[in-house]
């Protein structure tokens, strides 16, 4: 895997980062921190279709892919169980709110139910497009539905003004992106005569059966904070926290998804191979691209939140504890971390149930954890038990992944990130910082900085292959 592919896919995602942290905020400006907490509560409900029922699905498209002799097959049966269990779960709630008995208000859960199965045709789009190794039409999936994104929930905001017109704007962007560049979603897309495989559904169950029980875990992990806040703290309060969280996850999770969107298709094939030593040196390199990245991403983010938050959120935000934004940066770095590195040895040799356990502490002991710091606290300390929870679970998936690959960077790659890191924080912390010229040049000036040390340490050998490009 070359860095000029792992930099188009990052590439991609910062573009679709940017373009969605400009949707938040219009999001949040034009809601307001109340109406915008009724929102996250719809998000909540959207994501538990996504990341528990939807999110086995693209696990093991992902996973069994490769498989060449079975991949029509798997796609086939992947999309329709994706898109008959979308379709009943809309009814279901819509009956719900028919009926009155939504615990939102009125016809969000529906809409909550039609955005979730419109999100994960787009996720199954853009995991077959990066199983496939299609960067081209991958990165034009992911920019396109960031762009259409930010226009309709402008015109949202502008018609009707309320959570639920924000809802079908969100709606209308995963669906039109995933039907406009994902080829899976054509109505020929798969000839109808494919002879199905037997043993295909016995072998999804037994991989993707226990990923269910992960992917509850996990979703409680990324959104159970919402549900301790929202008995803890005003609808406000929650409000405020999640905006700063929801930042967080679609600039920092987004770079660290595309990182291993480049990365992982070939683990697996090297690893289905058989190749034990070259799955091990595609893991260094990957991890040690992955320091490279979190941690300027992770220092820069939390040195840059407190200019950044009033000019994109307005005055609400201007006085949040400084603790809830290194807590909540801190916390986005180590979700990544773990899900995208620590974790990926047990996904490889099937260590599911491993898998589960791990999520299942990180998510358990940072709610617990939550519950109890928060009346003390605040919502800083929501964000803290969180960090604590995601630790707890990477000991584990350290733990249980022995023996498959080692989580070893070598030296060489260690040091020039972390000294290039130190000089880019100094410059963050001492560069005030009060317009959006005046961020964007200390931004501009700090990436300068840490390229630049990069470039002078010749990082993975970056600097002799431009001399040599360049001769």
């Amino acid at each position: 895997m070359s860095l000029r592919a792992s930099a188009a896919y990052i590439a991609t995602r910062i573009a679709s980062g940017a373009l969605a942290m400009l949707t938040l905020a219009l999001v949040v400006r034009g809601l307001g921190p109340e109406r915008y907490g009724q929102l996250t509560l719809a998000l909540a409900a959207a994501a538990a279709v996504t990341l528990v029922l939807f999110n086995p699905i693209n696990a093991s498209l992902a996973r069994f892919y490769a498989e060449a002799d079975r991949r029509e097959a798997l796609l086939r049966l992947l999309r329709r169980t994706m898109l008959g269990s979308g379709l009943l779960l809309i009814c279901v709630a819509w009956g719900l709110d028919a009926l009155g008995h939504s615990p939102f208000a009125p016809w969000l859960l529906s809409l909550a139910a039609c955005m979730a199965l419109a999100q994960g045709m787009f996720d199954f789009s853009g995991q077959y497009l990066a199983a496939a190794q299609r960067s081209a039409r991958y990165s034009l999936q992911f920019v396109s539905k960031a762009l259409m994104a930010c226009v309709f929930c402008v015109l949202a905001l502008q018609i009707a003004g309320g959570a639920q017109a924000v809802l079908v704007a969100m709606t209308m962007a995963f669906l039109l992106a995933a039907l406009l560049a994902g080829e899976v979603w054509r109505p020929a897309a798969i000839a109808p005569d494919i002879p199905g495989d037997p043993g295909l559904r016995g072998d999804l169950l037994a991989f993707g059966g226990p990923l269910l029980l992960t992917s509850l875990l996990g979703y409680l992990l990324l959104w159970g904070d919402r549900y301790v806040l929202e008995r803890l703290v005003p609808l406000a309060e929650l409000g405020r926290y999640s905006a700063v969280m929801d930042l967080a996850q679609q600039t920092l999770g987004l770079i660290f998804s595309g990182l291993c969107t480049a990365w992982y298709p070939r683990l697996v094939q090297a690893w289905g191979r058989g190749e034990g030593s070259e799955a091990q040196r595609l893991y260094e390199r990957y991890g040690a691209l992955g320091l490279a990245i979190s941690l300027p991403a992770g220092l820069g983010f939390a040195l840059i939140l407190p200019d950044v938050l009033p000019l994109l959120y307005g005055e609400a935000f201007a006085s949040l504890p400084p603790a809830l934004l290194a807590l909540v940066s801190a916390a986005a770095v180590m979700a990544g971390v773990k899900a995208y590195y620590f974790d990926q040895p047990l996904l490889l040799a099937k260590r599911v149930w491993w898998h589960a356990a791990s999520i299942g502490l990180s998510a358990g002991g940072g709610l617990v954890l939550a519950w109890l710091l928060v009346p003390e606290m605040g919502t800083p300390g929501t964000a803290l038990g969180l960090l604590l929870g995601q630790c707890a679970g990477a000991v584990v998936s350290l733990w249980a992944g022995r023996g498959v690959l080692r989580p070893r960077i070598p030296f060489g790659l260690c040091w020039p990130p972390v000294c290039a890191a130190i000089l880019m924080g100094g410059l963050l912390w001492i560069w005030p910082a009060a317009s959006w010229l005046a961020v964007l040049s200390k931004i501009m000036a700090a990436a300068g900085v840490y390229g630049g040390a990069m470039l002078m340490t010749d990082f993975d050998g970056v600097r002799s292959r431009w001399r040599r490009r360049l001769a």
